[in-house]
């Protein structure tokens, strides 16, 4: 009986022993932090695995002090940490798309400052969606809509745009018709179409007023383009109202 006993109570050690190897500490997938180092991985919209992605390690208690690093072909990146400091990660990448060079901030799974304990901060190419609070704003590009001179129209949160993907969109995914109005008015996105994909579009509009449904022209803004049903959208990576823009404007 004794035998026996002390058998059950290995068997309870073990099954106990088990147990907290499974939830403790990370999986062999999900390394932990390492200390002096600041670790990670870069992934595209779909999960696969990007190169040449650059991430950017800021000293937040030493003005312009930063280590900079890039992911690998595996999309895995390693930095070491400065002795003194407490930190904060970010990473950016460029991409050309239809001649034109963009330049996109990647998403981080945790966005908070962290000591030279080190930490793992991994990162994701969105086209779509908000960026951390204090970072505000969204990955998703702008269309700012501009009334024309001579158009009556003043509720233009009654215009309903449409915009229609020409081929791919800038990771190489099919994009999909998008019906928008702009941001409501007193709201930061009053006038803007915001958080779209970056492809290339055609673009049309009708107003919905008390007539009916009407159709608008557009044309893009700063030209001295004719006005048109239908018009094709491409966005600016540089201008000096921001970057990855379009301006339209719209006429009855």
């Amino acid at each position: 009986m004794r035998r026996i006993s002390i058998l059950f109570q290995w068997a309870c050690i073990l099954l106990v022993a088990a147990a907290c190897t499974d939830t403790d500490g990370p999986s062999p997938d999900e390394p932990g932090a390492q200390e002096g180092y600041t670790t990670g991985k870069v992934t595209s919209t779909d999960g696969t695995p990007l190169s040449g992605v650059k991430v950017v390690v800021d000293n937040t208690m030493i003005y312009a002090s930063y280590s900079i690093g890039s992911s690998d072909e595996k999309g895995n990146y390693k930095i070491q940490l400065p002795k003194v400091g407490t930190f904060m990660a970010s990473a950016y990448m460029l991409r050309r798309y239809n001649g034109k060079e963009y330049e996109f901030d990647l998403h981080p799974d945790v966005y908070e400052e962290f000591s030279i304990d080190g930490a793992v901060r991994n990162f994701q190419w969105k086209l779509t969606g908000k960026r951390p609070v204090d970072a505000q704003g969204y990955y998703g590009v702008t269309i700012e809509v501009n009334k024309a001179l001579m158009s009556a129209i003043y509720d233009s949160e009654n215009i309903e745009f449409t915009l229609v993907p020409v081929g791919n969109l800038i990771d190489g995914s099919k994009g999909k018709t998008l019906k928008m109005k702009h941001g409501k008015p007193y709201t930061d996105d009053y006038g803007k179409l915001v958080d779209i994909p970056l492809g290339r579009y055609r673009m049309t509009a009708y107003y919905n007023g008390d007539a009916g449904k009407m159709p608008l022209k557009l044309r893009k803004h700063f030209s001295d383009d004719e006005y048109e049903s239908e018009i094709t959208i491409d966005f600016e990576p540089e201008t000096m109202w921001g970057n990855n823009i379009a301006f339209i404007s719209y006429t009855e």
